[in-house]
């Protein structure tokens, strides 16, 4: 139909003068060109309008700043409503849902200011839609409680748009008691209701509150998003049991060809050790993208497959998507993890050189991990100090680690010694040291670094595990007995060499 619009108005054009199109005639052709996302064909359009005389109509204009919105042009729509000599609400609300559909969230929030001071302009249920996408991708709480203020006292609460924007809204802004009031409230729910709690407790880390949301939807609620969200819940919490369900699911309703579930299955699989279910999904997806392939390289590296996630890195630069960001982490944690020192700095570089990306704190702690397994601990440490992230002690402790473990003293005290200085209270920095200083037999500098210790009141926090048996998750504190073993055994040798050095120094 949109084409058909088209196709009647260049008919229109090439008639006589006595069939000229009117106002109306331009603005439905260009709200055709606005369905067909052509953005060429609406600035042609424009071009014709401009010569016809209708450049200033109010009703074109409205058509024209929609049409550039949906064509990823909102600053061609700005000039459009600019243009514009009296616009009303629905203007008003094209404009600002041009900006949110192409993340401009500062510029709409700033133009639905300039609509509140208009006088004679409200803003409806489809305004305070976009407001509320746009202030939960600003992550701003304070001005979304404002707006939730205005649709109650305008009484816009039984608006399902507004009140799943508004869900929304608080979900990204990391408030899911908030999120579930207005989820609880509403009389009314669609899908996209559903799916925006589903995403919000996803987003949040909850996932366990999204398989049980889930298990209330009834199954006529279910779309693949849902499903998406589901099994990343799933992912997240690495039960691949109710993992399984979702995808029975899924082909019982004739799932196939869905990027997002299928990309989701993947990443579930991998991350619940599962790796040829994973890449058995990955190999009979007909359509992949980045996501797919980085969840699959990813499963490959986290569990323990290095090769074959290099492997399938390289097929992803021949005949997939471009690599990304996510992309070079995983085939950066696998050089590390299989020792692949040369390959590691291949596609370190090639990243701003071939990809244009820069590279950040996780590609520099894959690539210090790398060098430091193989005990190329400086090299190591000269690419600390040359990254932006020198100050970051997470790099500085893979060195560390490597230093206490090949016994390099020297290497060993000046990285404890910048970690001390950036966290004075990490306790890893002092008993990594310890223990180098104990395996060369430097027992006064092992007794200073406890003592250290003490004065400075540093303690090692205790570690928290998880399981889920019997469909309950319990909490298990950090035993460690080989740990306290240790911790006892290295105090014990301090007291001998304090005891040794006394008696030797009394007989003097």
């Amino acid at each position: 139909m949109p084409r058909r619009a088209l196709a009647s108005l260049r008919s229109m054009l090439a008639e006589a003068d006595d069939v000229s199109p009117n106002a109306h005639a331009f603005s439905a052709a260009v709200k055709a060109c606005s369905v067909l996302r052509d953005r060429n064909a609406g600035a042609c359009l424009h071009g014709s309008i401009l010569v016809r005389g209708f450049g200033d109509d109010d009703i074109v204009l409205s058509a024209l700043v929609d049409m550039y919105g949906h064509a990823s042009a909102p600053s061609d729509a700005q000039k459009a409503f600019e243009e514009m000599r009296a616009p009303d609400g629905i203007c008003y609300t094209s404009l600002i849902s041009a900006f949110v559909r192409n993340d401009w969230f500062e510029e709409a929030v700033r133009w639905f200011r300039s609509m509140l001071m208009m006088n004679g302009v409200r803003p409806d249920g489809c305004t305070f839609g976009s407001m509320m996408t746009a202030l939960g991708n600003l992550k701003r709480e304070n001005q979304g409680r404002q707006a939730h203020a205005q649709v109650v006292t305008r009484g816009l609460c039984g608006n399902v748009i507004v009140e799943s924007s508004t869900l929304d809204m608080y979900a990204k802004c990391g408030s899911m008691v908030e999120a579930r009031k207005v989820f609880d409230r509403m009389l009314v729910r669609n899908e996209v209701s559903w799916c925006a709690l589903l995403g919000g407790y996803c987003q949040n880390g909850e996932y366990e509150k999204v398989v049980a949301l889930f298990r209330e939807m009834d199954k006529k609620d279910g779309d693949w998003y849902s499903l998406g969200t589901v099994l990343r819940a799933c992912a997240g919490l690495s039960s691949v049991k109710p993992g399984k369900e979702i995808h029975c699911r899924f082909l019982r309703m004739g799932g196939w060809r869905d990027v997002v579930v299928e990309s989701a299955l993947v990443d579930l699989y991998a991350k619940c050790g599962a790796v040829d279910y994973a890449y058995t999904v990955f190999e009979a997806s007909t359509v992949r993208n980045t996501i797919t392939w980085n969840a699959m390289i990813g499963g490959f590296a986290q569990n323990g497959h290095g090769e074959r996630a290099i492997n399938l890195f390289d097929r992803m630069v021949r005949e997939g998507p471009r690599p990304d960001y996510i992309s070079f982490v995983s085939v950066l944690f696998a050089c590390s993890h299989t020792g692949m020192v040369e390959q590691g700095r291949k596609y370190f570089n090639s990243m701003s050189n071939n990809y244009t990306i820069a590279p950040g704190i996780e590609h520099y702690n894959c690539m210090v991990d790398l060098l430091s397994r193989v005990e190329l601990l400086e090299e190591a440490e000269d690419l600390i100090n040359k990254s932006p992230f020198r100050g970051d002690s997470s790099l500085w402790a893979a060195i560390l680690g490597a230093s206490a473990t090949h016994s390099n003293p020297d290497v060993a005290e000046r990285v404890a010694k910048k970690m001390m200085e950036l966290q004075p209270q990490y306790h890893l920095s002092y008993v990594l040291l310890e223990n180098v200083y104990r395996t060369v037999g430097r027992w006064e500098d092992a007794l200073e670094i406890r003592r250290l210790m003490e004065s400075r009141k540093v303690k090692k926090e205790p570690g928290m595990s998880w399981i889920d048996a019997n469909r309950s998750k319990l909490c298990v504190g950090d035993v460690d007995e080989a740990a306290s073993a240790s911790e006892l055994v290295a105090s014990k040798e301090i007291d001998i060499y304090q005891d040794s050095a006394y008696n030797f120094h009394g007989s003097a």
